[in-house]
């Protein structure tokens, strides 16, 4: 057992033999939005049922639960699953609605729910340290206000070594305001992930010593949920908007575009101040990335969302092998006019800021087990970090080992400024930076949303070895 688990089930036995007042807080308040249309139909994934008729309220009923799916066609493989599927159903809303989840637990061990990317309260993060866990046959209901526009998902953040790769994991799509929204011809979501199964399809447990080094990295890529392309069809002169979520455990996604053009108009934070043209786009584990994709090949029979990844052959030599993710068929055609998009201000560079280093490295602790560190501690054991809501604080992120690590900060949007000491070309608002091996990375964050949070690596091995950490933010 971990020290984070063992730490967490002992939260979970203190609960259960003591009494805690708290003050209930109001429910939050949606931001009315008078009569606004429906939200804009989105294909490749189920979407949760919304059964609130007030258009400015979404609530849903989520449950998690073991289900046979269908990684494999032909064949059944036992996972964890969101109300039957893997992914689960999207999370659909628009910006200032407010959510009502009633989440169950259905299955044989506590877990939480965390809304990556939403910048919420800490009470309905899902981190355990701050709400104790929901045990088997409880429910809990999340209530909250979406703060911002973008593409997000959600997951466990209890056992994540386990669930997460089990199934457990769903996007969330938060629209624009209806005056701000940039219309497209259609909108997709691609929700990549990668899967280790067995000679019977199973999931398998079993995790080397590399796994716990290196994170550990599926023998399958799975696109929505299988490992066939997502298919369908696109219109030709079609403008569309394409949504793409890396929740793999370990692996890092090249991805692009075939049979079309396109833009990337979007990252971790919502819609960029300027889209960018790109060959090839690096989705890191947990980042998210919006393309505006044109459909303007004439001689194109399909438009393929396509990845691209490293792989040996037989003499040992790495070679990119390219893998359709998604392929759809040109039928018909259309004429669509250019999205118009909202004018996006990112916050100021300020001249005068605090500074933090943190240094990712590994150690053997007494007993001979890997540690991986955060300023030479196990992050589980670093005395809290305290900032100042609106304090502009600069991190300098140095990865001191060979393997790479994708950082995520809940509650919190940052800007990269540079990476080995010269300006990162990576605009937008983002919660989770790529910090290869032997990296030093320079992000600023004014730390606008207060409470108590986690910042950790997304490798769930990374993290449960001690590569997570807490920090506070006090209100201003």
């Amino acid at each position: 057992m971990t020290h984070r688990r063992a730490a967490v089930l002992g939260l979970v036995l203190l609960s259960a033999a003591c009494s805690v007042t708290t003050e209930k807080k109001p429910a939050p308040k949606p931001v009315a939005d008078p009569a606004p249309k429906p939200l804009v139909q989105i294909s490749g994934v189920a979407e949760l049922e919304d059964t609130n008729p007030d258009p400015n309220i979404v609530e849903v009923n989520l449950a998690a639960a073991p289900a046979d799916v269908e990684l494999v066609p032909g064949h059944m493989t036992h996972m964890l699953s969101f109300n039957g599927s893997t992914p689960g159903p999207m999370l659909h809303a628009r910006v200032g609605n407010r959510i009502i989840v009633h989440f169950t637990n259905n299955l044989a061990e506590p877990t939480t729910i965390h809304w990556h990317g939403l910048r919420i309260t800490p009470e309905m993060d899902g981190n355990p340290m701050v709400v104790p866990p929901i045990m088997p046959g409880e429910t809990f209901t999340y209530d909250f206000v979406a703060p911002d526009a973008g593409t997000f998902w959600y997951h466990p953040h209890l056992d994540t070594i386990e669930q997460i790769p089990r199934g457990l994991y769903a996007p969330i799509v938060i629209e624009e305001k209806e005056k701000d929204a940039p219309v497209f011809t259609a909108e997709r979501m691609h929700v990549l992930t990668d899967v280790r199964l067995t000679a019977a399809y199973q999931h398998d447990k079993f995790r080397t010593p590399m796994d716990m080094m290196m994170g550990r990295f599926g023998d399958r890529i799975l696109a929505n949920g299988s490992t066939q392309p997502i298919t369908g069809t696109i219109a030709r002169g079609a403008i569309e908007r394409w949504r793409i979520v890396n929740t793999s455990p370990a692996r890092s996604m090249d991805v692009a575009v075939e049979g079309g053009s396109f833009r990337v108009i979007g990252t971790d934070g919502g819609l960029l101040p300027e889209p960018y043209t790109a060959t090839r786009v690096s989705i890191a584990v947990g980042q998210r990335f919006d393309f505006e994709v044109s459909a303007d090949d004439p001689n194109a029979t399909d438009v393929k969302l396509v990845g691209h990844f490293p792989t040996q052959d037989a003499n040992g030599n790495v070679k990119d092998l390219a893998m359709p993710l998604a392929d759809y068929a040109v039928d018909g055609d259309v004429t669509a006019e250019p999205p118009v998009y909202p004018v996006v201000t990112l916050p100021e560079i300020p001249a005068s800021f605090q500074e933090q280093k943190l240094v990712l490295s590994d150690m053997q602790d007494a007993k001979g087990n890997l540690v991986m560190t955060m300023n030479g501690m196990d992050g589980r054991d670093l005395p809290m970090a305290m900032f100042t809501q609106g304090v502009p604080v600069r991190f300098t992120i140095k990865n001191a080992m060979m393997h790479a690590h994708p950082f995520h900060f809940h509650g919190q949007f940052f800007q990269i400024l540079t990476r080995q000491g010269k300006p990162a070309n990576e605009p937008g608002l983002k919660d989770v930076v790529f910090v290869d091996g032997n990296e030093t990375v320079t992000i600023e964050t004014s730390f606008e949303n207060p409470g108590e949070w986690m910042y950790h690596c997304h490798i769930a091995e990374h993290a449960e070895q001690g590569m997570m950490a807490e920090l506070h933010v006090d209100p201003q």
